[in-house]
């Protein structure tokens, strides 16, 4: 006799859709933002500090795309994947917060450097460290918020981290400033040193409590916050159906509906996979040569302080998300009916390809605040696809596997994220003799990488489209 399946097995249960989260979701979401955005300032202070450390240090600017480039970027996707692989199987509170711990200790490493060997150890430690927030968000968020909230969730804390961004600026160059002001009211030892190295201290203080606040998160169970898909119900009625009669059956069932390999998934979309990370790889290129170079090139050029350069950069990146979040809203509540799941990576597309042709502006810019001005144009585009990949990249994978993926996809990504700043570095250094040499060097590398990126993108739409629908059956 056909095994009977409950009535209510074909259908999510009518309290799982109307289920709110507790506030101790909130509040480990707040604790989210909090790490992020000490992430954000940690990361961005070098970028405020480089023409004071690069006169200290006699850097070139070969040597500047490395800090960036190798030393933060090649070691953080390197570290993403093992910090994936450990949040996946262990307390994601306890693997974060040994994380902004490590990251902090390698802000105060910073401090210490005296040659551009330990600057650039310390830029390793700082990357190790900050790779885990992407994997353990990512992989948090989804168990804390049930699926009618996730998509709010995620919009608070992409904002959020984008406007840490922001905030880690305008923070960044006042810390410098303040630091720079208090001077006397630190030890004797301490009053010498110079400005920068004070500043690399202040900010590693502050990971002992953040990684307190991480600890204090409640523990969530994986995958609680979500309820089984129709496929998944109608499979595990089944299962427990033919359980009454034959219990190791039913055990098999249940093996096969909750669990897939991370090899099986990833060979079943592979060229999915190979196609955002190459295209979105291009884009970056001239997309992190943009957030790292241009306000080195204000610096230079126009003779900003820090303060200024955190003041310029922390206004342009606020404005920008704003508006750049808004316009990725209403983008797709407008895209979305007519493209259906090619929604997200049409409008990914199209705002990196955008973000790349504005960028020859900057061959026209004569002041500090044109060069703010435009970075603010330029982060509306990039925004706007931003505010959508996390509700992309969680719905294309499980979510035993969504840490381990998103760190592949992180670590596939590598190469193009090294090679955005150390070829602009290059290029400057090559074109020292020419003049506007360093604005030349980064528009060159933004253009070829965005509409090559976008051309990748674009031939990547059908196979994303099926893996989408296969992630979201009807």
């Amino acid at each position: 006799m056909a095994a009977t399946v409950p009535p209510d097995a074909t259908r999510p249960a009518a309290h799982e859709t109307a289920r709110k989260a507790p506030s101790s979701a909130w509040y480990a979401l707040a604790v989210l933002v909090i790490a992020t955005v000490l992430g954000s300032i940690d990361k961005v202070i070098l970028t405020l500090l480089t023409e004071p450390v690069r006169h200290a240090l006699s850097l070139s600017d070969t040597q500047i795309g490395l800090l960036h480039g190798a030393g933060i970027v090649l070691f953080t996707g390197i570290a993403t994947l093992p910090l994936g692989w450990l949040s996946d199987r262990y307390d994601r509170r306890v693997v974060l917060a040994a994380c902004v711990l490590l990251w902090s200790a390698a802000t105060a490493m910073r401090g210490t450097a005296t040659d551009y060997s330990m600057l650039f150890i310390a830029s390793i430690g700082l990357g190790v460290g900050e790779a885990g927030l992407g994997p353990i968000t990512n992989s948090m968020i989804p168990d804390l918020f049930p699926r009618a909230q996730r998509v709010l969730a995620n919009a608070v804390f992409a904002l959020s981290a984008i406007f840490g961004g922001a905030l880690g600026a305008l923070l960044g160059g006042t810390i410098v400033h303040l630091t720079d002001d208090l001077r006397h009211w630190l030890p004797a030892s301490m009053q010498q040193l110079e400005a920068w190295r004070l500043t690399f201290f202040v900010m590693a203080f502050a990971g002992l409590p953040v990684a307190l606040l991480v600890l204090s998160i409640r523990r969530t169970r994986r995958g609680g916050a979500q309820p089984a898909t129709p496929a998944a119900s109608v499979a595990q009625g089944a299962a427990s159906a033919a359980g009454a009669a034959h219990p190791d059956d039913a055990d098999d069932a249940d093996d096969a509906v909750s669990t897939v390999s991370f090899r099986d998934h990833l060979r079943l979309h592979w060229r999915t996979f190979a196609g955002l990370v190459v295209g979105a790889g291009l884009a970056s290129i001239g997309m992190s040569s943009i957030g790292t170079w241009l306000p080195i090139m204000a610096a230079r050029e126009y003779g900003i302080t820090p303060a200024q350069m955190g003041q310029g950069m922390g206004i342009a990146f606020l404005c920008g998300t704003v508006i750049g979040g808004l316009l990725g809203v209403v983008a797709m509540r407008y895209v979305q009916p007519r493209m259906g799941p090619a929604a997200a990576l049409r409008i990914i597309m199209l705002g990196n390809l955008t973000a790349a042709l504005l960028s020859s502006l900057l061959l026209f810019t004569r002041s500090a605040t044109d060069a703010f001005a435009l970075l603010a144009l330029l982060v509306v585009p990039l925004i706007s696809g931003a505010v959508l990949l996390p509700n992309v990249l969680q719905d294309a994978a499980p979510p035993h596997l969504r840490a381990r993926t998103i760190a592949m996809l992180s670590v596939a990504g590598l190469p193009f994220g090294v090679v955005g700043p150390l070829v602009v570095g290059m290029l400057s250094d090559a074109l020292k003799s020419v003049p506007n040499g360093l604005a030349m060097s980064i528009v060159a590398a933004t253009l070829i990488g965005g509409v090559l990126g976008a051309m990748v993108l674009r031939a990547t739409e059908g196979p994303f489209v099926r893996l989408m629908r296969a992630a979201r059956p009807t």
